[in-house]
């Protein structure tokens, strides 16, 4: 799935995707051949996972702890 249609399927922005890829809360997505993210199907309830924890007053910090855990 591109970017593009993540975000609309998340109600999110391409913009907060790439966000969320830098600070570490989405994993890097494989690329096509010529270059665009090709996002797992998985990441829409990564990113559902993100948003609920926004919604209960997490940080991003916070956020990206419980994803990868030390």
């Amino acid at each position: 799935m591109r970017i593009g249609e993540l975000a609309q399927a998340s109600g999110t922005t391409t913009k907060t995707l790439r966000y969320y890829e830098q600070a570490g809360l989405l994993p890097a997505p494989e690329r096509t051949t010529t270059g665009y993210r090709d996002y797992d199907p998985a990441t829409l309830q990564r990113l559902n996972f993100i948003r609920r924890g926004q919604a209960a007053g997490l940080t991003t910090a916070q956020i990206r702890e419980v994803l990868h855990p030390p």
